[in-house]
């Protein structure tokens, strides 16, 4: 099989990667490299591509310029550039993402295969994925890794107005996104019971998908036990050895007596973490203090001033608390740590000194950190609630404490550290069952069968959504017709049957569509009424508008694309001074990338079209005029029209611009047929297109309406043999 991976937002690497740089930059950033590269062992997979976002910004690294990774023999990391080249935090890219989807469209249709699912990992990825999958009808794989209604819950408890989590979150865009993700997924992936059920549970579209929990897995020969630097011959890594020794000396750096046992906690710098309640905790407990050493591990910084809004103030927080309990010496708050190599030594240097790792966490969905303690043999203690329910259930690793009373994290904390016979058995029972029940070899094997799983209903799932596969028709078409509606396709139904015939028997190479000033219901209405079926295009309202399938699939790349500087409401204000013209009555004339009027037919075009132009000159729009018939005006945005709609068709589905004929017969077809594709101009054409006759790539049908078209089509398909 090949997959697809989309994990869009985050610092995405194969190698030293960035965990707990900034709240994009979570344990879900390693989850999915780590997915990738052990899924590309299986022999049940060919390939697979993770795509994610291309950035080249000088305050990241060089290698996130890089167009593709190797990751293994069989999985690579695909870049593709998005809202530009900086590196933004996940709440802004929202509007870029139909961007990214289109680029990701052209980039399936160049490897000249189709995926055999596409997963997202988050919300973001998930809205991408879930394109990916309609377009080329393919099974959809969704994990979010955190939820925007249980986000929503924590900022709202914390003080937080709606209006500023929508302001500064973009909460409401995330939560309606997932809800339509969800209605989409055929396999929602879950790492613990908890997540299913409580987290998955507050959405309407809940129980649409399958789920399947899957716990992540863990590379167990990087988080060995801590007694291996104890035991005679044990072959330990000199660059691990280096990371030990190395971590040691930061350690000592903060305490004033470094051989106490340490807490450990471990986490980016994110409000929901609850680091300053664990502070408080300490600060307050002199028995505590007396027992052990405190170190805070909260992401790597430079200058706290240069991070984001919310990192800055969780370190300022932190800072300050240390300060408010004089912690000096009893509590270490370190810059910088490797995550590949010093992290693993963190857990077990905690261990060799009789240590805890412990989360104030208000929530963790699984908790990938308390396996990793665990499997280096040093006990946890976290909240009573998500994920490490699930971990204390399978593992007997650490104590749940009530998250509510602060006071059972301190007494849970106290019962691990002092007394050994505790501190014995969670250990030992955490470096044997994870390495019987959080393996990479169980997670995939069980992956590859809710794949395979998938593959078989594939056929089942493709008429529950009601979804003719786009991507795997176009993979089919090697030349396109796009045909004007109103006196170019129709106007002399006689005529019709034999262009549609032909159509018909050419199908298996042969696209068609129409490029139409109508929109969307009245373009099929007439289509219909007069037979014509099996559209697979249609470009509406003069090129402001993209549909596939019959309409059931809009194409929002398209919308995002003229959408950029279009102010309709400016173009009104713009051209109301102007006696001459007339918004059109009817409503569906007037769309969200239309403005369409109507020019006084006693007044000369060539004396109001200057005018037109100068008054939205004067008002600074970006715009494209497009006038027809003598009497029509439409104002669209200045990336729209129908030819340049056939222009991106022709680049996001591969097909050459030469491999495609557009027929019309007025001046609002004008740009779809001069250029590089091969035009074809009805015999009952308006004066406007008679400058066409210069051109070579233009052919002028003697017959009239569908049989010029077909005309048309025989030219130039005769031509091209």
């Amino acid at each position: 099989m090949y997959m697809l991976m989309v994990n869009i937002h985050g610092l995405i690497r194969g190698e030293n990667i960035e965990f707990g740089r900034d709240a994009d930059t979570g344990g879900q950033t390693r989850y999915v490299i780590d997915l990738v590269r052990n899924l590309s062992h299986s022999p049940k997979i060919q390939h697979i591509d993770l795509a994610t976002r291309l950035i080249r910004d000088k305050r990241v690294s060089d290698i996130y310029s890089e167009s593709e990774e190797p990751l293994t023999e069989k999985a690579s990391i695909i870049r593709l550039s998005c809202g530009g080249f900086k590196y933004l935090p996940k709440e802004k890219l929202w509007p870029y993402l139909d961007e990214y989807t289109d680029k990701l469209i052209e980039y399936i249709r160049s490897r000249r295969r189709i995926p055999d699912a596409v997963h997202g990992h988050y919300a973001d990825s998930g809205y991408i994925a879930a394109q990916i999958a309609r377009t080329f009808g393919i099974p959809l794989i969704f994990t979010a890794h955190s939820l925007g209604r249980n986000k929503l819950s924590f900022l709202l408890s914390s003080g937080m107005s709606y209006d500023d989590a929508v302001k500064r979150f973009d909460i409401a865009t995330r939560i309606d996104t997932e809800e339509e993700v969800l209605a989409n997924a055929d396999l929602v992936i879950a790492s613990t019971k908890y997540e299913k059920e409580e987290l998955y549970g507050q959405y309407e579209h809940r129980s649409i998908p399958r789920y399947a929990i899957i716990a992540p897995g863990l590379e167990l020969d990087k988080f060995f036990p801590y007694y291996d630097y104890e035991l005679p011959g044990s072959e330990i890594r000199e660059e691990t050895k280096q990371a030990h020794n190395r971590t040691l000396n930061e350690l000592r750096r903060f305490h004033f007596e470094p051989d106490k046992p340490l807490i450990l906690t471990l986490c980016r710098p994110d409000a929901r973490k609850n680091i300053d309640m664990l502070i408080d905790v300490y600060g307050r407990d002199k028995e505590l203090q007396a027992i052990a050493n405190l170190a805070i591990f909260a992401g790597i910084r430079n200058d706290i001033s240069d991070m984001g809004e919310g990192e800055q103030q969780v370190l300022t927080d932190i800072l300050l608390s240390m300060d408010k309990y004089d912690l000096y010496g009893k509590m270490a708050v370190p810059k910088f740590h490797d995550t590949e190599r010093d992290v693993p030594e963190l857990y077990r240097i905690a261990a060799l000194k009789g240590g805890v790792f412990v989360s104030a966490s208000f929530l963790e969905t699984f908790g990938l950190t308390f396996i990793e303690a665990s499997a280096c043999g040093l006990p946890f203690v976290a909240t009573n609630k998500g994920g490490p329910v699930d971990i204390v259930e399978n593992c007997a690793s650490g104590l749940l404490a009530d998250i509510e009373h602060p006071e059972s994290i301190a007494e849970k904390i106290k019962k691990i550290l002092t007394d050994q016979s505790v501190w014995n058995e969670l250990s030992e029972q955490g470096i044997n069952s994870t390495r019987r029940i959080y393996t990479w070899g169980h997670h995939c094997d069980t992956y590859v069968e809710q794949l395979e799983s998938l593959k078989k209903e594939d056929a089942y799932v493709l008429v529950e959504k009601e979804v003719q596969s786009i991507g795997k028709r176009f993979d089919t078409i090697e030349q396109l017709l796009i045909s004007d509606i109103d006196d170019t396709l129709l106007g002399n139904n006689d005529q019709l049957p034999a262009l549609l015939e032909y159509i018909e028997s050419s199908r298996g190479r042969l696209g068609f569509g129409v490029a139409t000033g109508r929109d969307r219901d009245s373009a099929m209405a007439i289509l219909e009424e007069n037979g014509v079926k099996n559209v697979d295009i249609v470009i509406a309202s003069v090129g402001t508008e993209i549909y596939y399938n019959k309409l059931k699939v809009f194409d929002k790349g398209w919308m995002s694309r003229i959408r950029r500087n279009w102010k309709a409401e400016k173009v009104k204000a713009a051209l109301d001074a102007l006696p001459f013209l007339s918004l059109q009555e009817n409503p569906a004339a007037q769309r969200d990338f239309k403005v369409s009027y109507t020019i006084d037919a006693s007044v000369s075009p060539e004396e109001t079209l200057p005018l037109v132009h100068n008054e939205l000159a004067k008002w600074k729009l970006a715009y494209n005029l497009v006038f027809s018939h003598g009497v029509f005006l439409d104002i669209l945005p200045y990336r729209a029209s129908k030819g340049h709609a056939i222009r991106y068709i022709s680049r996001k589905w591969k097909i050459p611009m030469q491999h495609i004929y557009t027929a019309g017969n007025s001046g609002n077809d004008w740009d779809m047929l001069y250029g590089r594709m091969l035009g074809i101009v009805v015999g009952n054409y308006e004066p406007e297109l008679e400058e066409l006759r210069k051109h070579s790539q233009v052919y002028f049908s003697r017959e009239d309406h569908a049989a010029g078209v077909l005309e048309g089509l025989k030219y130039w398909e005769n031509r091209q043999q």
